[in-house]
């Protein structure tokens, strides 16, 4: 397996909220894109990648039950950060956590918020999360495709983060996996400068023979984010089984 993340402030922002974290050995990446203003998105996107990513760390094995357990315990730090903190009156961020599964042959993807975890398999990218936001709301209600809601205005209003509320619901889907498998956490700084025809075209899995490649790889993500707009931070972590 190898891994490799990278993070980027982008063309326009003048800090950066996002945080990421890869761990090998550990087999877990971890990506967050905070908010709250001032500097409180890069607490909560800092705590949650750290809390989750120390909290997996002290497992023997890593399942579904604890992955949960693991973000919720994110999600109430950073909430009464915010609930006892005297200069911070919010804190939240999205998080996304690719980790493998018990087992063998599998992996768990966890996410809250509108930050992305994608599978290219067999050069054909498909996306394994589902945003939490208005605009994925307009798009299952029918309201809108999701072609015109790569222009909609309020693209970026999510109605699920951690940190925002005491309890949170946290979506986990297991798939399988297959050596060659390439897998790309990524925040919404990445999406909303590329389509994910353009991210496909991007990535060349045969390509991605060892640590450098697969840097490169990250690195040329987040040049064409910027080339395009670079209206956000922009955050990536990539996996190869």
């Amino acid at each position: 397996m190898m891994m490799v993340s990278r993070t980027d402030r982008g063309s326009v922002r003048s800090n950066n909220e996002d945080a990421v974290a890869v761990d090998p050995t550990l087999g877990v990446a971890i990506l967050a894109d905070g908010m709250g203003g001032l500097q409180a998105g890069e607490v909560a996107s800092a705590e949650a990648v750290d809390i989750v990513r120390s909290f997996l760390s002290a497992l023997a094995e890593i399942d579904e039950h604890s992955l949960n357990e693991a973000i919720s315990t994110a999600n109430a730090r950073i909430f009464d950060l915010a609930e006892f903190g005297d200069d911070i009156v919010a804190l939240g961020t999205t998080l996304v956590v690719w980790t493998a599964a018990p087992g063998g042959g599998r992996c768990m993807v966890a996410n809250v918020g509108d930050s992305r975890a994608y599978r290219l398999r067999d050069t054909v990218l498909t996306q394994l999360t589902r945003d939490h936001s208005l605009i994925q709301q307009l798009i299952d209600s029918g309201a809108l495709s999701a072609e015109q809601a790569r222009g909609a205005t309020h693209r970026n209003v999510i109605t699920r983060a951690v940190g925002l509320e005491r309890e949170v619901t946290v979506d986990i889907e297991t798939h399988d996996c297959r050596p060659g498998d390439l897998y790309l956490l990524c925040s919404d700084g990445l999406t909303d400068m590329l389509s994910d025809a353009a991210i496909e075209d991007l990535l060349e899995p045969d390509a991605l023979v060892d640590q450098k490649t697969l840097r490169d790889a990250a690195d040329n993500l987040i040049e064409a984010a910027n080339a395009a707009g670079g209206a956000d931070n922009i955050s990536i972590a990539l996996i190869v089984i």
